[in-house]
């Protein structure tokens, strides 16, 4: 049995970045979202976050680790084999998108934002194709896009946004009435309208193709 040894990895769990077989993520931190980052009243030690690729188990670590400053886990995106980062900076109170691309070692910040725009911080997270940061609002089942572009999009009950993809914004929704199933929901990403509606789930695969399981 060939093992392999990564020294510095005790307290962190290589896990596998979804939409792609090459990658795994570790993601060090003493608190699992950044809203809870000023509970450690200015002492927060920094997010530790690295890239692992298989199978060379070569480490990355382009985004050096800096107090009260907290990393998302990254969102892969094949089209440009890239990854986006959402990065919180407490001490300038601003958040900013950064994408890591590993064939060039180089890490670019392609917005920044104040705090003041994302309010709370909760459900703020990055989708692909192409990245956009979106704010979720799962108690009143919508969506409020930062960047690039501003606008806000309502939902049905229980419908949440998966990615987007050709003008088009790809949804899943949980349904139990009694018994529980998922159906699959396009909209128009100009207007918000729904195109099409099937029953299943979307699966992401590593090739960056969707799988959508579905009975019709």
């Amino acid at each position: 049995m060939n093992i392999k040894t990564f020294k510095g990895f005790e307290e962190i769990y290589p896990e596998k970045v979804d939409g792609t077989d090459s990658w795994y993520f570790g993601h060090w931190t003493p608190c699992s979202e950044a809203y809870e980052v000023p509970e450690f009243k200015n002492k927060y030690p920094g997010t530790k976050l690295s890239f692992i690729e298989y199978p060379s188990g070569k480490v990355f670590e382009p985004i050096k680790q800096e107090i009260n400053v907290f990393l998302e886990r990254p969102i892969y995106e094949h089209k440009d084999n890239s990854f986006g980062i959402i990065r919180y900076d407490f001490n300038k109170e601003v958040i900013q998108v950064l994408i890591f691309k590993p064939e060039c070692y180089s890490v670019k910040t392609i917005t920044e934002i104040p705090f003041s725009k994302a309010g709370d911080m909760i459900n703020l997270g990055l989708i692909i194709s192409p990245f956009a940061l979106v704010k979720h609002d799962v108690h009143n089942d919508a969506a409020e896009f930062l960047w690039p572009k501003e606008t806000n999009y309502e939902f049905e009950r229980n419908e949440s946004l998966n990615f987007q993809d050709d003008g088009k914004l790809y949804l899943t929704k949980w349904i139990e009435d009694p018994d529980y199933r998922e159906e699959i929901i396009v909209r128009d990403a100009i207007t918000g309208q729904i195109l099409e509606r099937s029953p299943g789930y979307l699966r992401r695969m590593p090739d960056g193709s969707m799988w959508k399981m579905t009975s019709k």
